[in-house]
């Protein structure tokens, strides 16, 4: 999801569905028109929500509630106004409400401000990330997936509800639970005999139901989403299976011990799993690696045919050959400037090889080519990855120089001091010796 988009191509609910399934820690800020809303979360769970509603302040939640006058409420804000303190701590004092009925107003004003950005059509979203949320969550995840199911069921409009699903509509929906919850007001147990295309012909209660499960997880549209991904890799398959390991590998009987490696490794690149680590489904991940293993099998059947030995399972290849080998595929596909993918290889490269200086340096790098080249991303990301490999490496003068172009990018005079830091530790570093001295000439200047 990119970090800042128009509801009217991605609908609230969506954003909900993100947040819950990446379990996502930060702000995301909402407007439309006059109305501003911030909602902060830890983990995929809601910790408050800030707006600049007053039908949503805690004194007009209570007036609702009956439990103070709407005098004693205007009496109240006035004094909160005035000495720059909560209303609710006002009311206490007034002794107008109790504790009890204080916490009920919260959660339910928590509710509401939350349901009422379901019924929005238009306006903006802005995601921002963090690193840490000092904050607890107010509600369990549980008590999230409840209210995004009644935001979708009673605020949603329709056309808000057709743009989110008619991605899917040739998808049969995947049913994920053993059963659904009890708070949806309809039967959906035969979803799983339609097309969402024929659900949204059913009308509004189903397709609202379908969406609101789509968003809480009980159900997928995902095998659908990579169904052409799927058909490739199973083709693949069965033409492997037909063949014998020197076609698997695409090398002749003649073949030297080194050009026998070199194909593995080429093929291997190819379709290691991992590849398709972006496709988060089952079936994807169980032919990758069933792929996999008969290019493993292959190799080591050839190998043992060579030696004259009795052909064994395979092993698998150790974790530095494989990191090498995603080093490599993230390599081309970084100067292909596909920063996303080769981002993924980094990432994996640094999982098997956490040591490995030379992928932590890489993969920082490209996240700040894809901010740099994109606008994907964000300095705060990049900052984070570059204390991570500091704290391993922190005689890197690579990850100073990247430091010190993320400064800049923010406009920070501290940036110099990063490049610094690189001639430091390095003083050959051709690349913060270049900042240093467009540093200088600048203040000459």
């Amino acid at each position: 999801m990119e970090n800042t988009f128009q509801l009217e191509e991605f609908p609230f609910p969506m954003v909900m569905l993100d947040v819950f399934e990446s379990s996502f820690t930060g702000i995301i800020f909402v407007s439309m028109d006059e109305w501003k809303k911030g909602l902060i979360f830890k983990d995929g769970r809601l910790c408050a929500i800030q707006s600049n509603r007053t039908d949503e302040l805690l004194g007009n939640i209570l007036v609702d509630m009956g439990i103070i006058s709407a005098d004693e409420n205007a009496r109240a804000l006035e004094k909160s106004r005035l000495e720059r303190r909560k209303q609710g701590v006002i009311l206490l004092e007034m002794g107008l409400v109790q504790p009890r009925e204080i916490n009920d107003a919260l959660r339910i004003q928590t509710e509401k401000r939350l349901l009422d950005i379901f019924s929005w059509e238009n306006g903006t979203v802005q995601k921002v990330p963090k690193e840490e949320i000092n904050k607890q969550p107010e509600l369990s995840r549980t008590d999230m997936a409840r209210i995004i199911r009644r935001g979708v069921m009673e605020n949603a409009p329709f056309s808000s509800v057709i743009t989110a699903l008619s991605p899917f509509a040739d998808t049969v929906p995947k049913v994920l639970a053993d059963r659904f919850p009890g708070d949806l007001g309809i039967n959906l147990e035969d979803i799983g005999q339609y097309k969402v295309s024929e659900i949204l012909l059913l009308g509004q209660d189903p397709s609202r139901a379908l969406l609101g499960l789509y968003c809480t997880g009980e159900v997928s549209f995902e095998e659908s989403r990579y169904k052409a991904l799927i058909d490739t890799l199973r083709k693949k398959l069965r033409t492997i299976k037909d063949q014998d390991p020197f076609q698997v590998l695409d090398v002749d009987r003649q073949i030297s011990d080194g050009g026998l490696k070199r194909a593995y490794i080429k093929i291997v690149k190819a379709n290691h799993p991992d590849t398709y680590a972006y496709a988060d489904d089952p079936e994807v991940k169980r032919l990758a690696n069933e792929i996999f293993t008969e290019i493993q099998k292959a190799y080591t059947s050839l190998n043992k045919l060579r030696e004259g030995k009795p052909i064994e399972e395979p092993k698998g290849i150790d974790d530095s050959l494989q990191a090498e080998i995603l080093f490599s595929k993230g390599t081309e596909l970084l100067k292909a400037r596909d920063y996303q993918n080769a981002i993924d290889c980094f990432k994996l490269c640094m999982k098997l090889r956490p040591d490995e200086r030379l992928f932590i340096e890489t993969f920082v790098k490209t996240l700040f080519l894809r901010l740099q080249n994109t606008g994907s991303g964000n300095t705060l990301e990049i900052k984070a990855a570059i204390r991570n490999g500091l704290n391993r490496f922190s005689d890197s003068d690579t990850l100073y120089v990247i430091y010190g172009w993320v400064l800049k990018k923010e406009g920070s005079k501290k940036a110099v001091e990063a490049f610094r830091k690189a001639i430091e530790i390095n003083r050959n570093n051709v690349e913060a010796q270049r900042e240093i001295r467009l540093h200088n000439l600048r203040e000459n200047k």
